[in-house]
């Protein structure tokens, strides 16, 4: 069986929920489009490194607040 390459067309959604999270505002249009563009080529285990990154840094981040 071939492990699965199927990229939902909401592939980069939770790493822009993860990144406004961070960043406590909305992204604009422009940051959007380049998160999008960015995390189109992603495959399943790709994203989830990324978000785990991404979330790891924003929790450091918030521990030193």
């Amino acid at each position: 069986m071939k492990p699965e390459t199927i990229i939902p067309k909401d592939a980069g959604d939770e790493i822009t929920e993860v990144l406004v999270d961070g960043l406590q505002r909305d992204l604009t249009e422009d940051e959007r489009e380049l998160v999008d563009r960015w995390t189109s080529s992603f495959d399943k285990p790709e994203r989830a490194t990324i978000i785990n990154m991404l979330k790891e840094l924003l929790n450091k981040h918030k521990r030193h607040d």
